[in-house]
C-alpha cells in the first residue's frame, strides 16, 4: 500500500477518525485540567517529578506546531522529512508521558483524549512523509480505539491506517531486531492489525494482512492463525470469515510431508 490515509475512507467512524488536529487539541486542553485537578492533592506525593501541567503545556505547543504547519505549507506540505520526525517523536513521547499519569490517576477520558491526540499526531507525520519514530503511543492508541469498535466499516478503515502506520515505521524498527521481546511495538501492531481484520469481516483484507502479518512476523503467524480458529466457533465468524481462517491455519499450523 502506498500514498497518503484518505479521510474519506474514515467518515463512517463515530469520532472523525483520523483526528483532526484542532478536535484532538481541544479535547486536549480538557484532559489537562482534569488531570491537573487530580494530581493536585498528590503532588507531594512525586516531588521529583514532571508534572502533569508541564507535559500538558508542552503536549499544547507541539500540537500548535502541527496545526501551524499545516496551515502555512498545506496538509501535505514540502517540509524536511528529519524534521517531522524529530516534532513528532518528541511530541508523541510528551502525549505518552501524559498518558502514564492519566493510567496512574485512573482518568479514563482524558487517557482517551491522548490517544486521540496521539492517534492526530500519526496521521500528521504520515501526512509529511515522516517515520513515526515513537511507535508506543500509536499503536497503543490504535489498540484501544479497536477495542471500543464494532462496526465493520470502521474496522476496515482501521485496519488500513494500522498498516499505513507500519509503513512509517522507522527502518531500523521494521527489521525487528528485538525478537526476543514480545511487547514491542512493532510485533503487537501486526498482531492487532490481524485481529481488527478478522472482526472487520472483509475476507480480502483479512489475505493482505494475514500475508503482510506473516512476512513479518513469521515466527508469531501460527499461534495467531491457530487461536483465530479457536475463537472462530466461539465468536459466530460468517462463513466467508471461517474459509480464510482455516486456510491460513492450515497452511502455517499443519507439518509439511517430505
Amino acid at each position: 500500500m502506498t500514498g497518503h490515509p484518505s479521510r474519506d475512507a474514515f467518515r463512517t467512524m463515530n469520532m472523525a477518525f483520523p483526528p483532526k488536529i484542532a478536535d484532538a487539541a481541544h479535547r486536549l486542553k480538557h484532559a489537562a485540567a482534569e488531570l491537573n485537578e487530580a494530581f493536585a492533592p498528590r503532588r507531594s506525593t512525586f516531588p521529583d517529578s514532571v508534572t502533569p501541567a508541564q507535559l500538558a503545556e508542552a503536549a499544547d505547543q507541539f500540537m500548535a506546531v502541527m496545526a501551524r504547519i499545516d496551515q502555512e505549507e498545506g496538509e501535505t506540505g514540502p517540509i524536511f522529512k528529519d524534521d517531522v520526525s524529530k516534532l513528532g517523536e518528541y511530541g508523541l513521547t510528551v502525549l505518552m508521558d501524559l498518558a502514564t499519569w492519566a493510567t496512574q490517576l485512573d482518568l479514563d477520558e482524558p487517557r482517551r483524549a491522548l490517544e486521540q491526540a496521539a492517534i492526530a499526531a500519526a496521521y500528521w507525520i504520515m501526512r509529511h512523509d515522516g517515520e513515526i519514530r515513537a511507535l508506543e503511543p500509536v499503536v497503543n492508541a490504535l489498540a484501544n480505539y479497536a477495542n471500543r469498535s464494532h462496526n465493520p466499516v470502521e474496522l476496515s478503515a482501521l485496519a488500513a491506517f494500522m498498516g499505513r502506520a507500519a509503513q512509517a515505521a522507522p527502518a531500523i524498527v521494521r527489521q525487528d531486531l528485538e525478537k526476543a521481546n514480545p511487547a514491542r511495538a512493532w510485533r503487537l501492531l501486526h498482531l492487532n492489525r490481524g485481529i481488527v481484520a478478522t472482526r472487520s469481516h472483509n475476507p480480502l483484507l483479512m489475505e493482505q494482512v494475514f500475508d503482510e502479518l506473516v512476512r513479518q512476523l513469521p515466527d508469531d503467524a501460527p499461534a495467531f492463525f491457530a487461536e483465530g480458529m479457536q475463537q472462530m466457533e466461539a465468536l459466530g465468524y460468517p462463513p466467508p470469515v471461517q474459509q480464510v481462517l482455516r486456510r491460513y491455519f492450515d497452511r502455517w499450523t499443519r507439518p509439511t510431508l517430505h
